[in-house]
């Protein structure tokens, strides 16, 4: 759907919080961000399917308009 590999992790340890966590580390510590963050492991790689993303393309295009208008309605 989204013409992208998608890399799905190996464990829990991702995310947001995970992510300010080593923002603060660097800020408080001045470590190398290279050093602190890392990317997860990866433990599978979904590939998009070549022969599916124009039919997602469409749709798309089509859902904008429909959820804008959908929106409005109140």
């Amino acid at each position: 759907m989204l013409d992208t590999p998608l890399h799905l992790p190996a464990s829990g340890e991702f995310g947001a919080a995970l992510g300010a966590a080593r923002l603060g580390q660097i800020a408080a510590t001045g470590a190398a961000p290279d050093e602190v963050i890392t990317p997860p492991v990866t433990a599978e790689v979904i590939e998009p399917v070549a022969e599916l993303v124009e039919s997602y393309d469409a749709a798309y295009r089509r859902f904008g308009p429909a959820y804008r208008a959908i929106r409005e309605i109140q």
